[in-house]
């Protein structure tokens, strides 16, 4: 773990108490059954906090990010990224030339193989000349995948699960089986991070996707660009464990606000 990181962990117990039992004068008491006190559990004030999904940590998370036409098109800006990364994003292959279609079966774009690749395992994208488009669905042309136009004043960074917009680290991508989607999620071990536009990270996070690989506890967080994904990876976020919280009220303002078909 980074040594200039520091979390800091507050555990809090609202509205915790016991009971003891009234006088034995009850029925019980007249048969000769022995009445005990009341013990005391703690219990969830909706003032306070929420509930946490796994113990401590129990959650891992990876980042996922719009893919970039430009980005493949830019041999010099390529030449700047780490081999790894190279790799992942799949420029040590045949860079050949492949068309894509939507899934109305129409001719998309022809875009160079490693930005397909990109697009296929990201969902989301920009064209070079700026349409966002979005995976639709599996098909027989193509790379195998069609995919869709997206309205850039409604779904700018792309679409998640139904019609959810995209939202730069908030957005998350999770099992619809261990969450919901539209659930808020507080991350005691987000709040506090930097951000790469300056601001700091409040906890608060929204299921608003899922995924092929994302399953169980594995929960992967939207970062817009792979150079967002560099810059987290270079400031205290590669712990990647964490411990989401559900119904947590500081994260009330992100509650759901969009209509799934």
């Amino acid at each position: 773990m980074n040594p200039m990181r520091s979390v800091a962990v507050v555990v809090s117990f609202c509205g915790l108490g016991w009971a003891d039992a009234a006088a034995d004068d009850s029925k019980l008491g007249k048969e000769g059954i022995e009445v005990v006190s009341k013990g005391w559990q703690p219990g969830k004030n909706k003032l306070c906090c929420g509930y946490p999904l796994s113990e401590p940590g129990g959650f891992r998370y990876t980042y996922y990010w719009m893919a970039d036409q430009h980005r493949h098109q830019d041999t010099a800006r390529w030449q700047q990224l780490p081999a790894r990364v190279l790799d992942f994003q799949g420029v040590g292959v045949d860079n050949g030339l492949v068309d894509i279609y939507t899934a109305e079966r129409l001719y998309l774009a022809t875009v160079i193989e490693s930005f397909a690749n990109e697009l296929k395992m990201e969902g989301s994208g920009w064209l070079a000349d700026g349409r966002v488009v979005n995976y639709a669905s599996r098909c027989s042309l193509g790379v195998g995948i069609c995919f869709e136009i997206l309205d850039p004043t409604t779904h700018p960074h792309g679409r998640g699960a139904g019609l959810r917009p995209l939202v730069p680290f908030r957005s998350v991508a999770v099992d619809p089986e261990l969450v919901a989607i539209g659930e808020t999620l507080y991350a005691p071990e987000f709040d506090g991070l930097p951000l790469p536009d300056g601001s700091v990270h409040d906890g608060c996070l929204r299921a608003d996707d899922t995924g092929g690989a994302i399953r169980n506890r594995l929960v992967d967080v939207f970062v817009v660009e792979l150079e967002n994904f560099m810059w987290v990876n270079r400031h205290m976020w590669h712990d990647r464990y964490f411990t989401p919280h559900i119904e947590d009220p500081r994260c009330d303002y992100l509650a759901d606000q969009v209509v799934d078909p």
